[in-house]
């Protein structure tokens, strides 16, 4: 079984990476306690403080355009599938459009 504490003891940049990308797919690694890991990992010595900027800092920008891409891709194709109309109507759907574009 994966053990990702004696992952990221062995090798802390590319777990701290891997924890942002799985967090955005939608592992239980919240980016916050990520981070908060990573500034702990820090005080200890257990990384360098540029590095581990670098390292959050492009993880963080590339979970995030990931997620953008697949909800750019894939968003209207959930939002007009038919399981999806039973969460939330296609009229009130409508209408949290246009407020979305008004704001």
């Amino acid at each position: 079984m994966f053990d990702p504490t004696s992952f990221i003891n062995e090798f802390p940049y590319i777990g701290i990476f891997a924890l942002l990308i799985l967090g955005v797919i939608g592992f239980p690694f919240p980016e916050d306690t990520t981070i908060m890991l990573c500034g702990f990992l820090i005080v200890s010595g257990v990384m360098g403080l540029l590095p581990s900027f670098l390292v959050v800092y492009i993880g963080l920008l590339m979970a995030d355009f990931l997620l953008y891409s697949v909800g750019k891709r894939y968003g209207r194709m959930v939002v007009e599938h038919r399981r999806f109309h039973r969460l939330i109507s296609p009229e009130k759907l409508l209408i949290l459009e246009r407020k979305f574009r008004k704001r």
